[in-house]
């Protein structure tokens, strides 16, 4: 299982209902159109309507707070951290800027910068759980997973039904092989939001080690319903099947999965498995194959096309893939030779 972590992003978007005096009504008009615009998801022009509200009034910290969101989510995170510090600037106690200001130093690769804006978010509001866990975020993206791991556990501490946070930690566990510790945190996960599809695939990963292959299966189903292009449920479902010996239903989730993450080796391999075990030797090695092109150096398939061309007979055949593998994997090569006949 690979992991990518995305970085979660933070968007708390301060409205303002606070009646103005009439010399401000066309800062405030144009302030609540900057609103409109960014709930429409029109980013670039909820820029420069924010911009145009600071001109009319600089000093308002929503204006420059809003206008860092707007940077934030168009991804000039530079930009954004000048709006967050001038917001702060005009009102030191804004806990939400000083946590924007931390989240976009941390995207910009300043680390000890987010730290110490996230200390100044935390000194104003302690108990906000966003605060622990963006900075769970920045030490995980560090790589100092256990700092990480403490910081989400306060994180969840203090909102018992924090689902983000909850998330990060299993898969934070899951990156550091913590796995039976993960299955807890993804099954609060799929309680939380039980259409949480990548959190039901997990849970479908751990009963698969488990080796309780339809309990496994029907988890991975549940997943797939929630999302058909979640190829790591695809494949799940493929190992359950394949484990449970019903290797003609293993082949569609397997060639699904290798559809949907057409980069990764493991579904072809589980595929060709599949025609193998069902003795369809022509499109076992016609997947073998496909595993080769992606991998030449891969001993599975080596070790597989060497094999079924003894079956067939092939034994020049077998013996280049015997040659072939030999350097690569010297156990199964002398396995492979094992099947191997004079001619």
């Amino acid at each position: 299982m690979t992991f990518s972590f995305l970085r979660t992003v933070v968007t708390v978007l301060f409205l303002v209902f606070a009646f103005v005096p009439a010399a401000a009504q066309d800062w405030q008009s144009v302030f609540d159109r900057g609103l409109e615009e960014f709930r429409a998801g029109n980013f670039a022009r909820a820029e420069q309507t924010f911009r145009a509200a600071n001109r009319l009034n600089s000093e308002v910290p929503e204006g420059h707070f809003n206008l860092g969101l707007v940077l934030f989510r168009q991804k000039k995170y530079t930009a954004a951290v000048t709006a967050f510090a001038e917001a702060i600037r005009l009102r030191p106690d804004y806990a939400k800027a000083h946590i924007q200001l931390g989240t976009s130093l941390e995207i910009s690769g300043n680390y000890s910068g987010a730290l110490a804006a996230f200390e100044a978010a935390q000194k104003l509001e302690p108990t906000n759980a966003v605060i622990f866990y963006e900075r769970g975020l920045a030490h995980r993206n560090a790589n100092k997973y256990p700092a990480a791991l403490a910081e989400f556990r306060r994180s969840i501490e203090l909102d018992p039904k924090y689902k983000a946070a909850y998330n990060e930690l299993a898969r934070l566990l899951d990156r550091t092989k913590a796995e039976d510790q993960a299955i807890q945190y993804y099954e609060k996960v799929a309680d939380l939001d039980p259409k949480d599809s990548h959190a039901q695939q997990r849970i479908g990963d751990f009963l698969l080690r488990q080796k309780k292959y339809k309990d496994a299966a029907m988890q991975f189903k549940i997943a797939i319903a929630l999302d058909p292009n979640n190829a790591g449920a695809q494949l799940g479902l493929g190992a359950a099947y394949f484990n449970e010996g019903n290797y003609a239903e293993a082949v569609v989730p397997d060639e699904t999965a290798s559809k949907l993450d057409p980069k990764s080796v493991q579904p072809v391999v589980y595929l060709a498995d599949a025609y193998r075990m069902q003795r369809k030797f022509p499109d076992a090695k016609a997947a073998y194959l496909r595993v080769l092109r992606m991998d030449p150096k891969s001993a599975d398939a080596l070790y597989w096309l060497g094999a079924i061309a003894a079956t067939e007979q092939n034994m020049t055949l077998a013996r280049q893939y015997h040659i072939k593998l030999k350097p690569i994997d010297t156990a199964k090569a002398s396995k492979l030779l094992e099947f191997i006949t004079p001619d």
